[in-house]
């Protein structure tokens, strides 16, 4: 979409579907600071309003005040990502290489069945680092799963990652508000409930892992579900979480135009103290950051295009400062994972 054409942005939000939180969504604190304002949907221009993100005196998480209401976010979502199943892309010599060596690595791994499949893949640390990181995060870093072991992934989208854990052996069920992106996923013959988590009829401890890959920040309410997750774990059960970093250095580097911020979809913005205070109070320990894996890339190049009023999704050109600016910050969150633009986290029920 060409965002110098009028869009949905230059429309108010209705006012009957707006709502005030008042106090931080995850942690109740009142006090807070204005971070951002002004701010519209410069992503996927499909969402009306202008919006007030607020830094939470507490414990330091970013929310939109006034935010969409539940019955009105739907509107935020109407050129949201496709979530059909992606089609199969041709590839060349080397494309068909490095699937073949990834889809050994991951049945080497995580005891998939991908094909085709290279043995080379034992040796895809050394080969590909870079791919290697990023077959890990596609797995989500599954543990291998016992025998009949449950799996929940809340905002499972077209069901990709579900499939991957049930070729893993895991038994799957997938939670998705989008109606698309549900009967996609249950044409790969996935287990899907639409709706939200409240849509879930499932007692305690019914399951050993629950994953959310870039879900919790469009909650309404995350230490809520952060709390309803713990009690659908089984103890010694484990929840994995990704989500975007308002410490990060994009958001250091592009401020409103960061690409993590996403508003109106993007209720709450979290950094790693906020997100680990949170999974602590409701019950959580013996919390893993996961490992670094290159994300400055993407982030930046998109964040530049919105900076400059140009679409993020269309392909964009990467001058020598941007380059230089990528290079620096991979290093600062190799150092430093405060720095990075996603939080990934991986926390454990007590036995």
């Amino acid at each position: 979409m060409n965002p110098t054409r009028p869009t949905p942005i230059d429309e108010p939000w209705p006012a009957e579907g707006l709502e005030s939180p008042g106090r931080c969504p995850l942690c109740g604190e009142a006090a807070r600071q204005t971070l951002h304002e002004d701010l519209a949907d410069r992503i996927f221009f499909c969402a009306p309003g202008r919006w007030t993100l607020h830094r939470c005196g507490g414990c330091g998480a970013g929310y939109l005040d006034p935010r969409p209401d539940p019955a009105s976010i739907g509107l935020a979502y109407a050129h949201y990502y496709t979530h059909t199943v992606a089609a199969k892309r041709r590839r060349g010599v080397a494309g068909n290489f490095q699937r073949a060596v990834a889809n050994g690595y991951r049945n080497a791994r995580y005891g998939t069945r991908q094909t085709p499949a290279s043995p080379l893949g034992s040796h895809l640390p050394w080969l590909f680092p870079a791919r290697r990181r990023a077959v890990d995060r596609e797995m989500r870093f599954l543990p291998p799963p016992a025998p009949g072991a449950r799996l929940l992934d809340i905002g499972c989208g077209n069901g990709e990652f579900l499939a991957r854990a049930r070729d893993a052996g895991w038994e799957g069920i997938g939670v998705e508000p989008d109606p698309h992106a549900a009967e996609a996923a249950r044409g790969r013959g996935l287990e899907v409930i639409e709706g939200g988590l409240e849509r879930l009829d499932a007692p305690d401890g019914s399951f050993d892992g629950i994953t959310l890959s870039h879900v919790i920040e469009h909650l309404h309410q995350p230490a809520g579900t952060l709390r309803r997750c713990h009690r659908l774990l089984r103890p010694g059960g484990w929840i994995w979480i990704e989500t975007p970093n308002l410490e990060s250095s994009g958001h250091r580097r592009y401020g409103a135009a960061w690409r993590g911020l996403e508003p109106p979809r993007h209720l709450v913005l979290f950094t790693r103290d906020s997100l680990r205070g949170a999974l602590e109070r409701c019950g959580f320990d013996d919390l893993e950051e996961l490992p670094w894996r290159p994300l400055c890339k993407r982030l930046f190049t998109a964040s530049a295009a919105i900076l400059h009023g140009r679409d993020p999704y269309r392909r964009q050109r990467r001058g020598t400062r941007l380059r230089l600016a990528v290079a620096h910050a991979e290093l600062l969150a190799r150092l430093r994972p405060e720095r990075r633009e996603f939080i990934q986290f991986r926390a454990w029920k007590p036995s």
